[in-house]
């Protein structure tokens, strides 16, 4: 009986730890500046969307789900548990605010083992938002972001303003690389957009693009997460010469 009690226990304890096993994936990637060198001690952190308060009553928006720091060769790997993710950010700590602003991922369905090469200069390309417009032939989509320059929040007074002007002035299809699932889109629309903010107005830019038929041609898994398309924009302005890269996961419809 008492043979039988163990051989339980351990197939038990080998069942559990199989199960937890299959729920772990590994999240993993580069960090690299403008000029493609990699970052050494680099933090990258995979959020969750959360609206609380802390204890000094300042609001907190995004919950640290998982955190991790780059090596020598800017490279970092994460086990972390299956699911979809709010946000992926990556910098470092000594740059940021002072010589770079960050790198933003949004909505990560990390169901397998996912690359991500997070890139970041001056220029951060933030709150990235896709849509497929509700008319045929469905082989486009509409992108928004909102694009904020370090040189001008560095430029900005002081208290506050009903208007953060931060976002390039104008952006042309020239500044714009956008590629889905690695292949590069054309951008066919470019506007201008007014965002209300906690307050105040900043700048955002809506883009649209024809999807490249090449992104569904062949096997882009080390591309795209299964049954998604991942937008990368990078953004080179000539106003201020400076660049940012923004990457966003949008479930696929159809293709």
């Amino acid at each position: 009986m008492k043979t039988n009690k163990t051989a339980f226990f351990i197939l038990f304890c080998l069942t559990v730890s199989t199960t937890f096993a299959q729920d772990i994936v590994t999240l993993y990637g580069q960090v690299t500046d403008k000029n493609n060198e990699p970052v050494d001690s680099a933090s990258v952190w995979l959020k969750n969307k959360i609206n609380n308060l802390d204890i000094n009553n300042k609001r907190i928006l995004f919950d640290n789900a998982y955190e991790t720091l780059t090596d020598s060769n800017g490279k970092f790997s994460i086990a972390v548990e299956k699911g979809t993710y709010y946000c992926l950010y990556a910098i470092k700590e000594s740059d940021y605010g002072k010589t770079k602003l960050e790198y933003w991922a949004w909505n990560l369905p990390i169901y397998d083992d996912l690359e991500i090469n997070p890139q970041y200069d001056r220029m951060e390309v933030y709150g990235m938002n896709a849509s497929e417009p509700q008319t045929g032939p469905f082989d486009t989509y509409q992108i928004y972001f909102r694009p904020m320059s370090l040189t001008k929040a560095l430029a900005l007074p002081k208290g506050k303003m009903d208007i953060i002007d931060i976002a390039p002035k104008t952006i042309s299809k020239e500044e714009l690389r956008v590629q889905l699932n690695g292949y590069d889109a054309e951008v066919v629309s470019i506007n201008k957009i007014d965002e209300y903010a906690r307050g105040t107005i900043m700048y955002g830019y809506l883009i649209q693009i024809k999807k490249p038929k090449e992104a569904y041609a062949q096997d882009h898994s080390s591309q795209a997460a299964k049954g998604y398309d991942k937008i990368s924009i990078t953004l080179s302005s000539k106003e201020t010469n400076e660049m940012g890269k923004g990457e966003h996961f949008v479930k696929r419809i159809g293709n």
